[in-house]
């Protein structure tokens, strides 16, 4: 089988599920080739071409219709498979002139907007990367399948001879401006309790009082097993609990700390965006994680635990490559 991904490449979590899952489904047996439309980042050259050279992913930069229909013919794929918002159209259109099933995946909320109606509706199927998602558009396309984000969980490990909670506190992720003021609660929370500056790794530099920032690592996988406690959404947050982290959830407002009770509430997800709680209540969380090493430990433990059983990235290709057999089978 053999599957033509179109995305763009941002410094996101988003790029990073359509580098995963290309690295699982190969694993898988399936051809994967994916051709990039617009690349963001100078990362790209620097870190993200080598690795996917030595990983044998097959890439592309480009994606023009015409040079994306050149590649088809070429490559000759089973199904496209859209993960960009604005490559969905580009994906329907490459449908259309080769006569294949194309797939998308939205992988937010908003995709109920009059400008994607069509293209849902048109999708031989539409992966939501979680419920919420899948609500906004269920009424749109028949086949609306929910496969959760996934991480490499043999990769994102705590440290070895993880015996102790470890304690460091640190945020992780991409930031632009409507999150600065959850991150300007933290950093304040942060000095409260700990009496010290938060390190921040990101995209850009806040310029936010007593905080150390730490431009964006192509490999988080040290800093994750250096840190106890990460503030984080979305896959970062996946990665933190896969390495064993207590994870406080927040993007645009303050979802609380992930745990039992929290992954299991309906609504749950991992925006970081319902402002399920008060800036004052990730204060408390904050002194409480680290005021007690014991409560601390355990949160660790079950992070890892949970992440095993629920957020594997093989997991999510053997889901993905599941729907690609439905679809051929009909």
């Amino acid at each position: 089988m053999k599957v033509l991904f179109l995305s763009d490449f941002f410094l996101s979590g988003q790029t990073t599920h359509v580098l995963e899952l290309a690295k699982q489904m190969q694993a898988l047996g399936v051809d994967v080739h994916i051709a990039f439309g617009t690349i963001h980042s100078k990362l790209f050259r620097t870190h993200y071409r080598p690795s996917l050279f030595r990983q044998s992913i097959s890439f592309s930069e480009g994606a023009d219709l015409a040079t994306l229909i050149g590649l088809a013919r070429k490559f000759k794929p089973d199904f496209i498979h859209g993960q960009s918002s604005t490559l969905f159209q580009r994906a329907q259109l490459l449908s259309f002139r080769l006569d294949l099933p194309y797939i998308l995946t939205c992988h937010g909320l908003g995709f109920n907007q009059a400008r994607y109606r069509y293209l849902l509706m048109d999708a031989s199927a539409v992966i939501a990367i979680g419920p919420n998602v899948a609500r906004e558009i269920e009424h749109l396309n028949s086949q609306v399948i929910v496969i959760p984000n996934g991480v490499d969980t043999q990769r994102f490990i705590p440290p070895e001879g993880d015996k102790s909670p470890r304690k460091t506190i640190v945020y992780i992720g991409r930031l632009e401006r409507k999150r600065i003021e959850a991150l300007r609660h933290l950093a304040k929370a942060h000095q409260e309790v700990t009496r010290g500056p938060l390190k921040i790794i990101s995209n850009w530099d806040p310029g936010i009082a007593k905080t150390i920032f730490k431009p964006w690592q192509a490999d988080l996988v040290p800093h994750f097993q250096n840190a106890g406690i990460v503030a984080a959404c979305g896959r970062t947050a996946r990665e933190a609990l896969s390495s064993g982290c207590a994870v406080l959830l927040m993007q645009q407002s303050y979802d609380g700390t992930i745990s039992p009770t929290l992954v299991t509430e309906a609504d749950f997800d991992f925006s970081g965006n319902l402002a399920r709680y008060s800036y004052e209540r990730l204060q408390k969380d904050l002194s409480r994680l680290t005021r007690s090493s014991y409560k601390l430990k355990k949160l660790q433990n079950w992070s890892r635990t949970y992440a095993l059983a629920h957020l594997s990235s093989e997991q999510m290709a053997k889901k993905t490559l599941a729907v690609y057999q439905a679809i051929k089978r009909l």
